[in-house]
């Protein structure tokens, strides 16, 4: 009875740690980020911009879940890009702008 209570759990165990799905890396989210946001602003089709903008804004939120942010405080558009947080970086609290 152990043996097949030790085999269950074996099995158990192993279909569960095969069945977790890998998170992506920064490096991923960003190559992504990229593509959605190009997509974003230049489809033709306006389901497609919108559907790509939506993937856009929840990959940004994803990166800055994982420390990274948009640009720095004082840069203009053209030179702002995605880089670990820093004390100069902009980063946008979204608690604070619910509260507001």
């Amino acid at each position: 009875m152990r043996i097949a209570i030790a085999v269950l759990a074996l099995v158990v165990t192993t279909g569960g740690a095969g069945a977790q799905q890998q998170m992506p890396t920064v490096p991923e989210l960003l190559t992504a980020e990229v593509k959605a946001s190009r997509a974003c602003e230049g489809s033709g089709d306006a389901d497609v911009a919108r559907e790509q903008c939506r993937l856009r804004d929840r990959l940004s939120g994803r990166l800055a879940q994982a420390g990274y942010c948009w640009g720095r405080k004082g840069q203009g558009d053209e030179k702002k890009q995605w880089h670990a947080c820093q004390p100069d970086s902009i980063y946008e609290d979204d608690i604070e702008a619910v509260q507001r």
